[in-house]
């Protein structure tokens, strides 16, 4: 029953073309990434050769290829931005439609009219919701790898690609983390709209309010995956700093600067330390959706919700 309410939900989606659109948003995004990367690479090569070309007539050694020491991943390093600031977004959507449809079209009242206990529904929704995630992720990283590949003329190595890889594993668990509180958001409210609104509100508050507390970040800074935090000197901020660690935005930015090499490097078991926060809020969602599922009052359902 559980891989029936998971397939549900796909078909449920595809048929809205729900799927569809996340589906086209985040390979747009992606490539767009992969797209800026390219034209910055192009001008910082063009302005290299003009720059060599100078030097050679005055005689003076040049510099060397600032690409030659650059990582190979660092083209993509505008996917840290636009999987907090886009893909969360879209992992709402996704975890509010999950559970928001059955609601207002009555399908929960039909679907608990059956023989099918709570924990076999709500584990459907959760892994019906993955599976879109998952299958999301997985085409974004095929553009990834294009990308690169059309870029640097080379295919990518071994390491390279596993740390590429390892970095949309830790962009799925950040994203199934707000598809839950999608479900959950819908799960509190008695209106959809309310519960669509209540999402919107905590994912403001995860993407800027906390990072600005925690790091003294302004709201736009807070975007950039390689700023520094002000100055801990000041009394607010030296108090608000030490909660830092529980900022799941700020550490999945880290964690991925530092799988794709773009940040300051830090130990393996350092970088796990920062995927934690995001996994125990995956944790504290799915069993809150869990609770609020088994008292849910599916008979209250009405089309004019």
């Amino acid at each position: 029953m559980t891989r029936a309410i998971a397939a549900q939900l796909v078909l449920s989606l595809r048929r809205q073309r729900t799927f569809l659109a996340l589906l086209v948003t985040l390979l747009v995004m992606t490539a767009l990434a992969g797209v800026i990367g390219w034209i910055s690479h192009r001008t910082i090569i063009k302005v290299y050769d003009q720059a060599v070309t100078l030097l050679a007539t005055t005689g003076t050694p040049a510099p060397p290829n600032p690409f030659d020491t650059k990582p190979t991943l660092a083209l993509l390093s505008n996917m840290v931005i636009y999987i907090p600031l886009i893909g969360a977004l879209m992992a709402l959507v996704l975890g509010h439609l999950s559970m928001a449809d059955d609601q207002s079209s009555g399908i929960g009242r039909l679907i608990f009219s059956r023989q099918v206990t709570r924990r076999s529904y709500v584990t459907g929704k959760m892994l019906g919701a993955l599976t879109v995630l998952t299958v999301i992720m997985a085409a974004s990283l095929l553009v990834s790898v294009a990308s690169l590949l059309i870029v640097n003329g080379t295919v990518l190595s071994a390491s390279d690609f596993g740390r590429l890889v390892l970095f949309y594993v830790i962009s799925l668990l950040y994203l199934t983390a707000f598809a839950l509180i999608g479900m959950v958001t819908v799960l509190l409210t008695r209106r959809r709209s309310m519960g669509l609104l209540l999402a919107l509100g905590v994912w403001l508050v995860l993407t800027f309010a906390i990072p600005q507390f925690t790091s003294g970040l302004r709201p736009t800074a807070s975007l950039n995956p390689i700023t520094d935090p002000v100055s801990t000197s000041q009394t607010f901020f030296d108090v608000t700093a030490k909660a830092r660690p529980l900022s799941v935005s700020e550490q999945y930015k880290e964690a991925s600067t530092r799988v794709l090499e773009i940040g300051s490097p830090e130990s393996a078991l350092a970088t796990s330390w920062r995927v934690l926060p995001i996994g125990c809020l995956v944790l504290v969602m799915a069993a809150l959706t869990a609770l609020l599922v088994s008292r849910h009052d599916y008979s209250r359902s009405s089309v004019n919700e």
